[in-house]
């Protein structure tokens, strides 16, 4: 490949072969090209000002209206809370900015990593909020199942396995987190999703989706589980009226990802570096990870990377995030390609899942031989494992 440049996108980061995604003539990818572009694993989302501005409109006067209300209830919302950057800046921003008092529930698939725990201990313990925080374990088998059914199972040519694996687990683990509010009767549960994960929903989830949501899928793996597994899911008989409403607050209110780091950091939430989304993101999307860079020569979370490239406001900016992406990316690959991606848990979560290395490559490998891409696959592990993306 004699211009690795132009099989990268000029305006953002995705590169040719990427889930199925060209580069055209111009130096530009599918998304950055046509907006409508639709790609199983991402569709680019625009967010109008004026929708964007009403919604902000409607996030004040909740925060307004829980204010009002702040003392009638031991809590006035349930905050979902992962250990990672986001979600710790979301509660900081709750409990000092907006006076109040927030539910903290975190779940545990059975695959956080340590460095989230710790960050949740010592967040919890620094805002003195132990006592208003609940671990949810007990559903463990119930995500393992669904894990190892996810990976014996994904037979797309062009969807990454993280996708499916992370809005399967996401639904349910917002199903749990609903779960808790309800038994509290907690009108609000809110999420720390970034600006970029706008796919599904922007700014709250219908409740109609929350229910749906809510129920066991795919259908083949309800063949799978039992009593003790169903009672992590809605039923068909639950009434959407007492849902409470799932709202993403990034999605409007100001979001500076330098900033939240360096208030954690600088307020002692989460020590220095701590709060990389790589190394708080749980132990089964690095797995899928490594299935989708030798299934489909690619970094799941380039897609969403590029999304934050073109949200930027200016050229100097959008190419200094490109740059910095692009080497993340390559990192990614590098210690992927090396075996040093998180491979003890990544061998720790196949292990449990009652899977071995072996079953997943001959997987990758009777699905990639049959693909038409197989030489951009190969080419691009390639590329991204030697840093030559640029």
């Amino acid at each position: 490949m004699s211009n690795i440049k132009k099989d990268v996108c000029d305006n953002c980061i995705i590169y040719d072969g990427l889930f199925g995604l060209e580069i055209n003539s111009k130096g530009l990818c599918n998304f950055c090209e046509d907006p409508n572009h639709v790609n199983p694993n991402w569709r680019k989302v625009r967010i109008d000002n004026p929708t964007r501005q009403k919604r902000l409109m409607e996030w004040n006067e909740i925060i307004r209206t829980l204010q009002d209300k702040n003392g009638q209830n031991e809590y006035s919302c349930v905050i979902g809370y992962s250990g990672g950057k986001d979600s710790t800046a979301l509660i900081d921003t709750f409990i000092n900015e907006y006076n109040l008092k927030p539910f903290l529930v975190t779940i545990n698939t059975g695959f956080m990593t340590d460095i989230a725990k710790d960050n949740i201990r010592k967040s919890l313990d620094k805002m003195n909020l132990s006592k208003d925080h609940i671990f949810v374990e007990d559903a463990i088998p119930t995500f393992i199942k669904l894990y190892r059914h996810l990976f014996l199972n994904h037979l797309s040519a062009e969807k990454a396995l993280a996708a499916d694996v992370c809005h399967t687990c996401t639904d349910l683990i917002h199903t749990v987190i609903v779960k808790e509010a309800i038994k509290k009767k907690i009108d609000y549960v809110f999420i720390g999703f970034s600006p970029d994960q706008i796919a599904r929903y922007f700014f709250k989830t219908p409740k109609k989706d929350t229910y749906n949501d809510g129920l066991p899928r795919p259908q083949e793996f309800k063949k799978e589980i039992n009593n003790e597994d169903l009672k992590w899911y809605l039923n068909e008989n639950t009434n959407i009226d007492i849902l409470p409403q799932v709202i993403y607050p990034y999605h409007v209110i100001e979001y500076d990802e330098n900033e939240i780091i360096n208030r954690i950091e600088a307020k002692g939430l989460i020590d220095k570096g701590k709060g990389d989304p790589v190394l708080t993101n749980c132990h089964v999307i690095k797995a899928a990870m490594y299935y989708d860079f030798y299934r489909y020569g690619a970094i799941f979370y380039a897609v969403q990377y590029a999304e934050l490239v073109r949200q930027k406001d200016n050229d100097i900016e959008r190419e200094k995030a490109r740059k910095y992406y692009l080497r993340l990316m390559s990192r990614i690959g590098k210690n992927i390609k090396n075996d040093n991606f998180d491979s003890e848990g990544y061998e720790n979560f196949l292990k449990k899942i009652g899977i071995t290395k072996d079953i997943i490559f001959k997987i990758i490998e009777n699905q990639r031989k049959n693909d038409p891409n197989l030489k951009k696959i190969l080419k691009n592990i390639d590329v991204i494992s030697n840093k030559r993306l640029k």
